[in-house]
């Protein structure tokens, strides 16, 4: 009664298998053995009978099942759950009807006659497509194996689009190409053949394609040139040294720059607030002045010792200076000179407006000393009022 209430307690089926053995101790033998199969199966078989209390009705067709039925059918499967994905393919018989293949340009090409034949395009055989077996691909199996199974399973596409597929080795099928039509046998030798081949494209013509190859052997060509320049600059500058900057610059290689003083920044080097200098490049860098005066002071001295080191670097960089000066010089008395023929057309052209206003003034001048000395003396007193007036609007 007590099992039938809790069928699934481990502690009630040990207790009533130790109580059988326990009295089948005061018992003869036979009995003790019968009560100790009594115990073991009370044991290890309650369990297991005890999973279906109804006598398995629940899962006869029709029936209805409750929640308690339900969580006994997920203890059985153990909570597993399903993949997504599409189930897996039939067992391949290992034959095919052709000698290599090639997939260039969502089209299928193919040798029929033997391994050093053309390659043709294929239109259908058995009766299907490409899009056909295609999408009979894409039903079993993994997403991202599709023209392998074409190529190396072809008799499970077959059945996955379910049509007709050989029987027997040395089967003939239709193969329709833009050749032609014809009848080749399916075995397991030419499976063999394509199977090795089909990645690489079977030495098909189609598949070949001389510009891309050109441009990959250009690339890899033009890697393995930078790669030599780079091992052969890195290992000179470790052998001769790296010539130290003559400016200060920031952990990335950029040069400082000064700034107006920016009370919130903080120095990446001595960590005080304000900074006075930062990257021209944009990167999160700043100095202080102190900090800045600092790696000025050593930058110069690296590079005086780097000098000292190698005196014909020190005249190459003199060299430039030179040659920089003289370029500017150039410039500068270029700028002198049209500075002097602007200044000198400018002269001219002021001398020939005074002399204009001259002329103007003395025809004036001549028919003022016509009008009557009223209009005269009025003129006077109106220049007198105007220069009175400059002078309190100079002052």
């Amino acid at each position: 009664a007590i099992l039938a209430l809790h069928p699934d307690c481990v502690v009630l089926h040990v207790t009533c298998a130790a109580s059988l053995m326990h009295a089948a101790c005061r018992r003869p033998p036979s009995a003790c053995v019968a009560a100790m199969v009594l115990g073991l199966t009370y044991l290890f078989g309650a369990p297991v009978f005890a999973q279906n209390i109804d006598g398995g009705r629940s899962e006869l067709p029709g029936m209805k099942q409750d929640m308690f039925d339900m969580a006994q059918k997920q203890k059985k499967v153990g909570g597993q759950r399903r993949s997504r994905g599409p189930p897996d393919c039939p067992k391949s018989d290992k034959m095919s009807p052709f000698w290599g293949l090639a997939f260039v340009s969502g089209e299928l090409f193919v040798k029929v006659n033997s391994t050093e034949s053309t390659c043709s395009r294929l239109l259908t055989v058995g009766g299907a497509n490409l899009t056909v077996l295609t999408n009979a691909s894409r039903t079993c199996g993994p997403a991202g194996e599709v023209k392998k199974r074409i190529a190396e399973d072809l008799s499970a596409v077959f059945f996955q689009a379910g049509l007709d597929w050989v029987k027997h080795e040395n089967e003939m099928i239709e193969i329709v190409t833009e050749e032609g039509t014809f009848e080749v046998p399916v075995n397991e030798e030419k499976w063999a053949a394509q199977s090795e081949c089909w990645a690489r494209g079977c030495d098909c013509e189609q598949a070949k394609n001389p510009i891309g190859k050109a441009m990959l052997w250009t690339l890899l060509f033009v890697a393995i040139g930078g790669l030599v320049a780079d091992s052969a600059k890195l290992s000179l500058e470790k052998v001769r040294g790296k010539k130290p900057q003559k400016h200060v610059e920031c952990r990335k290689g950029h040069k400082m720059e000064e700034v107006k003083f920016c009370r919130t920044h903080v120095c990446d080097v001595c960590k005080a607030q304000g900074t006075c200098y930062q990257c021209s490049v944009s990167c999160p860098y700043d100095m202080c002045k102190d900090c800045y005066k600092a790696a000025k002071k050593k930058a110069k001295e690296d590079l005086q010792a780097w000098y000292e080191k190698h005196p014909e670097e020190k005249a190459k960089d003199e060299e430039k200076k030179k040659e920089k000066k003289a370029k500017k010089g150039g410039a500068s008395e270029a700028e002198d000179s049209d500075g002097d023929t602007g200044k000198e057309g400018r002269a001219e052209s002021e001398a020939e407006s005074t002399a204009k206003a001259d002329s103007e003034t003395g025809k004036e001048s001549q028919a003022d000393s016509s009008k009557p000395d009223e209009e005269t003396d009025k003129e006077a007193e109106e220049k007198a009022a105007e220069a009175s007036e400059d002078k309190q609007d100079s002052k």
